[in-house]
């Protein structure tokens, strides 16, 4: 009975949770910048920004053969724009998204750049451009897999009787390209939002780990092609002051690949405990559409920032997960270190 469940389980993330096979996604997405939008980019005051974000998933119904996602991720506005007040900013993001008894892998290394134009003269409204460029390997197992047709009269596997075990290639490694804008402003002093959209994958890169060999392993498999589809991103939040304590952060994300949507709100209420310590608590519930409700939680320190999240599955999966989906932590960090200003000493000349 328990393997008949995980054998559902399984089938239904892989075939009817198609976006997510293998394409990372985040409850706290705007916990990650650089994955929900190159056009983040060095978008943030300070020297440079450190961060990480861990994502689990279904751990507690198949264990050692659940979803893991870990990304961590550098950035820093490093020089000014062709006007006053623009800039530029430069990043660098890994992750990788690792799930299944064979350890199918998607791994990740991208530099990114976004450019920053303020809109006003006093850079309330800012339009940002940014684009990531670097290489993605995915990977499995092969040692792992196992075909009917392989199996001999004694139930032993042998992979030189599969016809199916040499069409099954170690690795795919390629190059991507992602784009993305975002338009921030402040409405006044108590309210600001901002919006973007981004596309990933963007050349729609060959990618296969099915040759079109076989035969048991006694012919050389010929590579196949298969273009990875773009996935299209949508984002916004709004942020509103309530009273000097009180905070209220709406947001949505959109996302769509290759005919598979997903659709998550949110609403985070920040409270100020101590204004001396600058200490501000975070608490939110949200939904991601058919599939889960999102328990958030998290804290400011400063410039440190950490936040926690819990999905509580409420699709027809329950019945096997018992409501329990993926577990997220995440932190960021932003560095500021600025140059003293340089006093000249003043020499007051006495009057006779």
């Amino acid at each position: 009975m328990h393997s008949k469940k995980l054998l559902s389980l399984f089938s239904a993330v892989l075939i009817g949770s198609g976006l997510w096979a293998q394409d990372i996604h985040f409850t706290q997405y705007y916990m990650s910048p650089m994955t929900l939008n190159p056009a983040m980019t060095g978008k943030f005051e300070g020297t440079a920004r450190i961060g990480g974000i861990y994502r689990d998933q279904w751990s507690s119904v198949i264990k050692k053969h659940a979803y893991r996602t870990p990304s961590a991720w550098v950035d820093a506005p490093i020089i000014k724009g062709f006007r006053k007040r623009d800039w530029i900013g430069v990043g660098f993001m890994m992750y990788q998204d690792k799930a299944g008894a064979v350890a199918l892998s998607h791994a990740a290394g991208k530099l990114g750049a976004a450019y920053h134009l303020a809109l006003d003269k006093k850079g309330t409204a800012v339009l940002s451009i940014g684009g990531h460029y670097g290489g993605e390997q995915r990977k499995i197992n092969t040692d792992e897999l196992e075909f009917s047709d392989g199996f001999n009269s004694l139930g032993d596997y042998v992979s030189s009787l599969s016809k199916d075990d040499g069409r099954i290639a170690g690795d795919a490694k390629y190059t991507d390209i992602d784009l993305g804008a975002g338009l921030s402003a402040r409405l006044n002093k108590t309210m600001d939002f901002n919006i973007g959209f981004s596309i990933y994958h963007l050349t729609k890169p060959n990618y296969s780990l099915v040759t079109s060999g076989g035969g048991g392993g006694t012919s050389t498999p010929t590579a196949g092609v298969s273009k990875l589809p773009r996935r299209a991103v949508a984002h916004g939040q709004f942020n509103v002051e309530l009273t000097d304590k009180w905070t209220f952060n709406p947001s949505f994300i959109f996302q769509t690949m290759s005919g598979n949507d997903e659709i998550m709100v949110q609403a985070m209420t920040g409270y100020l405990l101590d204004p001396e310590k600058d200490i501000t608590i975070h608490l939110g519930l949200g939904h991601r559409l058919g599939d889960a409700i999102n328990v958030l939680a998290g804290m400011r320190y400063k410039d440190l920032r950490v936040g926690l999240a819990y999905d509580v599955n409420t699709s027809s999966l329950n019945t096997v997960s018992n409501y329990r989906g993926g577990f997220e932590i995440a932190a960021n960090y932003i560095i500021k270190i600025y140059k003293p200003a340089v006093v000249r000493p003043k020499v007051l000349c006495p009057r006779f």
